[in-house]
């Protein structure tokens, strides 16, 4: 009788393969697909700001300044020649020095419409803060006196009804101010705050009509030089370019082109950054060197806001009608930030790039209808109050929701894994309770459960006892493995939620364990 042959064969070993990663410091990709992604981006990126190696909580934001009548729409700063620089909120009530902590005094000047475009501008004797809206007369401020400009008052404004000003800008050591509803600016004598306003009509020059928005300059050599040209932008996306000192002088002021751009959002649609003048039109967030690089099908790739340029593009078809669009740059983060609203005096987000390595996060429950740097810090008006942001860890005292969403990967390995353990590395400066979990095949689910850890008690000084208490240095940093219950699956992303009010915290980066699930 025969018998089968005993295989000397053991039964399978199942190897664990461990991966290491960086945390998303490539910053929220909304542009690529899910598969594509590379290791160190994010699907999501929520409350956390991307540094140049690790990712970081954003910081809260406290009550600075309250009881204006009326909600703030805009924050202006009036930076002094000497002694202290003031900022002032402007409501549909009045304009309220915000400069202080507190309840805020009487108004300074009587307005109707808060939502104002403004600008510093010295004339050789005063430093005038100047702000207009197209419906109040312009807000003229010396340092110490108010004024409501028309016709009569001094300085005054002459030519043009002043109630239509709607922006003003600074070129060339002169005044150039838009009118509402129109495709001609207006300009003073060079140095002058006041006088007789001269009309240079553009309406000949923009082939799509539409009207004015907004004046920009525009460096070529990253300075204020010769090379500087002034921007004139229309609703329609048309871009006319001048160059010169004087508009009344045809030696003196050259058209250098007219281009087609996508249509800016608002009358706040640029701001100056790193040398470059900076827009947001309804195709993103672009430099205006980038802007005419290419024609209309390449011209995205060129977009500050090309990583998240299926976001930002929804947002601007949805939402740009609504006041509140802008862009703030913010030195001592490093943060470029573009404020999203979803309804005026209601819900809004920051898209926020650190200006650095160009990577984008988003920002939420900073309802914010205008933004300002005062004094080195980061300001926004809401309702009736100012409030000072990016500061402390809790928002008004309350948690900060953060959430993050790592890149799916395989590994580069295609036959499908098991997820064993999953380990975001971080550093906190206190206690933290946190969920995790691992998505599987592009999977979008619900993170279930918390992991936390514990730290040894630390020394105080003058009660604890030397060389007894241990000493701390101010943060710790864990390192604890959870065990996410997930199907197997190619790809895998890893991701953290963290509700917190009292700490700070780094996200360093991620270890996972992983077995083929072909051998279970």
């Amino acid at each position: 009788m025969r018998t089968a042959i005993r295989s000397k064969k053991g039964p399978a070993v199942q190897t664990s393969v461990v991966r290491s990663y960086p945390s998303p410091i490539g910053g929220w990709n909304a542009r690529d697909a899910l598969a594509s992604m590379k290791p160190y981006d994010a699907v999501m990126l929520k409350n956390w700001f991307p540094r140049p190696s690790y990712v970081e909580f954003r910081g809260g934001h406290a009550s600075h300044a309250t009881g204006m009548t009326g909600n703030g729409k805009t924050l202006a700063v009036y930076n002094k020649l000497a002694g202290a620089n003031q900022m002032f909120a402007y409501t549909a009530s009045g304009v309220y020095d915000v400069s202080s902590a507190g309840a805020v005094g009487a108004s300074k000047l009587s307005r109707t419409n808060g939502k104002h475009q403004w600008t510093m501008f010295g004339d050789g004797t005063n430093n005038w803060l100047i702000a207009v809206n197209g419906v109040d007369k312009p807000a003229y401020y010396d340092g110490t006196n108010w004024t409501a400009v028309d016709g009569a008052t001094t300085p005054a404004l002459t030519g043009l009804t002043t109630t239509k000003i709607v922006n003003v800008n600074v070129f060339k050591g002169r005044l150039f101010f838009i009118e509402k509803d129109s495709l001609s600016f207006w300009y003073l004598a060079s140095g002058a705050a006041g006088g007789a306003l001269t009309e240079f009509d553009l309406s000949a020059e923009c082939k799509k009509g539409g009207y004015l928005l907004a004046m920009a300059s525009w460096t070529r050599d990253a300075g204020d030089g010769s090379d500087d040209v002034a921007v004139f932008l229309t609703s329609e996306g048309e871009a006319i370019v001048y160059q010169g000192t004087n508009p009344a002088v045809a030696a003196n002021w050259a058209k250098v082109g007219a281009y087609s751009i996508g249509r800016p959002i608002g009358y706040r649609c640029t701001t100056q950054y790193a040398g470059e003048l900076v827009l947001i039109t309804e195709n993103g967030v672009f430099q205006m060197s980038s802007l005419l690089q290419a024609g209309d099908a390449e011209r995205n790739k060129f977009a500050l806001s090309y990583k998240i340029q299926t976001a930002i593009t929804n947002a601007a078809r949805s939402y740009n009608a609504i006041f509140g669009w802008k862009v703030t740059l913010f030195p001592s983060y490093d943060a470029m930030i573009v404020n999203i609203p979803f309804v005026e005096d209601g819900e809004h987000e920051q898209y926020v790039m650190n200006t650095i390595t160009k990577a984008w996060c988003r920002f939420t429950e900073w309802d914010a209808e205008d933004f300002a740097v005062f004094n080195g810090f980061l300001w926004f008006t809401k309702g009736t109050v100012v409030y000072k942001a990016w500061t402390g860890t809790s928002d008004l005292g309350a948690n900060i929701d953060f959430y993050a969403k790592q890149a799916f990967q395989d590994f580069g390995i295609q036959t499908p894994k098991q997820c064993k353990m999953f380990m975001p590395i971080l550093s906190t400066t206190g206690i933290v309770a946190y969920g995790v979990d691992v998505d599987v095949d592009f999977a979008d689910d619900e993170i279930v459960g918390t992991a936390s850890f514990s730290t040894t008690t630390v020394a105080t000084w003058g009660t604890s006892l030397w060389g007894v208490a241990s000493w701390s240095s101010g943060t710790s940093i864990i390192k604890q493995w959870t065990s996410p219950t997930e199907y197997p699956g190619r790809w895998l992303a890893g991701k953290i939620k963290i509700s917190s009010l009292s700490v700070s915290c780094q996200w360093m980066a991620s270890t996972m364990i992983y077995e083929d699930a072909m051998s279970l």
